[in-house]
């Protein structure tokens, strides 16, 4: 199924022929980093706007212009979360923990670089996965049933503790509120509705969108209002470009947390989010700077921006090998081809080896490109936050209400935005932050509906959990996180003493 650099080089030649395709990918990349950066507009909205252009186009040139805009978004979802401390996207979320930090000290231009770099290499690593490990990984996702997901899911359950900078309970009673918000809706086994308290547009559940722009964008606007300061900015903007020896130093951070994100991206319905999350809770709860992480350190933004940009390559592993999409975006790649008459799965690449090559190649072109545009446009995009407030944030406001209208066009989205935001305001008064809510908001469903299916499957047996290999390890794996390193650090301890 897969193919060497040799015949992805033979088959990519006439691409570079083909001056429309590479501008439509250069477009296709400027919007993603623009859609991305804006909050309340996300990768899955700008894909979906323009999938209707796509329809008049070859089967490459529309592919390229989706894939453009999947990457540069995934990267662009990062400037607004280290400028304002507002993500673009979920998967930035673990982005701002110190990307912000860094802003606030006067490194808004090295965090940009640094996010960047960590971008390009994470995205880069999972390309290379997706063209010598796509059959291996995908046959591995294959195996994946509702007792494997249950421990996928579980696993960012046991990070939640450790992605907020306050107190662990407080990140799991975070975590809980953010469960309790998913439940919001029609169950998902069976179509019971739930917390809807008589109320026709509860009963579909609560999107997304606006409960993560509202926990953060909103909050955040009334949190500086609050402050009635003007936000942070850095008056000489330096160190934009990265020198080598701090990214080699970063290397094994990058390395493993591009793992990480390759791995989680291959898992249908994982997505970037949990992957760049999982990723940086690694990192801080085995990193000897763990104390660091969410005070402002490098190491925290190459883990979060190395591991969703990575999941980019992982998830296009199922797509392409099985037909399964990995995430929302590569569902609408899905549509895309299916419209133009491609059937992704094993078969594509050996009836169409040269439209598998282009699809790597606009992937490793796009990630080039938004190289290029953050690291000549750090400047322009610090130069943001110079805004006054009293422009900055109403702008942000209106953008937040515009992104959240923009989904699906209703009202009652708009009330969730604002609830959610004033929930969040008053949550951070007693030291919840957001982004275990959010953890817990996208994890609850997956937990929810494979822990349930799981034991339908197995006829109410729990020990079926115990008794699937890879669903073993996978809890073993939580087991260790939660109890392993305090266990170490006491054995340690005894060692010296």
């Amino acid at each position: 199924m897969g193919l060497d650099f040799l015949n992805i080089i033979i088959h990519s030649l006439p691409f570079f022929r083909n001056i429309q395709a590479i501008g439509l990918l250069i477009s296709g990349t400027f919007l993603g980093v623009i859609f991305g950066a804006i909050p309340g507009l996300t990768a899955t909205m700008a894909m979906a706007i323009f999938l209707p252009l796509t329809f008049g186009m070859s089967e490459t040139n529309g592919i390229l212009l989706l894939i453009g805009i999947y990457v540069g978004a995934c990267y662009g979802g990062s400037i607004s979360a280290i400028l304002i401390n507002i993500p673009g996207t979920p998967s930035a979320i673990a982005t701002g923990f110190d990307g912000y930090p860094m802003a606030q000290k006067g490194e808004a231009g090295r965090a940009i670089g640094i996010s960047t770099i960590s971008s390009a290499l994470g995205g880069l690593f999972g390309i290379l996965v997706l063209i010598f490990a796509a059959p291996i990984l995908a046959n591995l996702a294959l195996k994946f049933s509702a007792h494997e997901y249950t421990g996928v899911a579980l696993l960012g359950i046991s990070i939640v503790s450790y992605i907020s900078t306050g107190s662990t309970i407080k990140g799991l009673v975070g975590g809980i509120i953010g469960f309790l918000l998913a439940c919001v809706g029609q169950d998902i086994i069976s179509a019971y509705p739930r917390f809807h308290f008589g109320l026709k547009n509860l009963e579909g559940g609560l999107e997304i969108i606006p409960v993560m722009v509202g926990f953060f964008g909103i909050t955040e606007v009334f949190i500086k209002l609050e402050k009635e300061e003007r936000l942070q900015y850095v008056e000489k903007i330096t160190k934009i470009i990265p020198k080598m020896r701090e990214i080699v130093k970063m290397g094994k951070v990058i390395l493993i947390s591009s793992s990480i994100g390759t791995f989680i991206g291959a898992i249908p319905a994982a997505g970037g989010a949990i992957a760049s999350m999982a990723a940086y809770g690694v990192q801080k709860r085995f990193s000897t700077k763990s104390t660091l992480y969410g005070t402002g350190i490098p190491e925290g933004i190459a883990a979060a921006e190395s591991a969703n940009n990575a999941a980019v390559g992982g998830a296009f592993i199922p797509l392409l090998s099985l037909g399964i999409p990995g995430d929302p975006q590569t569902a609408v790649l899905l549509g895309s081809l299916m419209i133009h008459g491609l059937a992704p799965g094993p078969l594509l690449f050996k009836m169409r080896p040269d439209f598998i090559s282009i699809v790597y190649l606009g992937n490793i072109l796009s990630i080039f490109f938004f190289s290029i545009m953050g690291l000549l446009g750090a400047r322009f995009f610090a130069k943001l936050i110079k805004v006054p407030s009293h422009i900055l944030l109403p702008t942000i406001f209106i953008f937040c209400i515009v992104g959240t209208y923009a989904i699906r066009n209703s009202i009652f989205d708009i009330y969730v935005l604002i609830g959610c935001g004033i929930a969040g305001y008053l949550l951070q008064k007693i030291g919840i932050l957001p982004a275990p809510i959010i953890l817990g908001f996208v994890l609850g469903p997956i937990i929810e509906e494979n822990f349930r299916r799981g034991l339908i499957m197995s006829g109410g047996d729990w020990t079926m959990f115990l008794t699937r290999p890879i669903s073993l390890i996978l809890l073993m794996v939580n087991l260790f996180i939660l109890i392993g390193p305090p266990i170490l650090s006491r054995l340690r301890k005894i060692k010296f003493t």
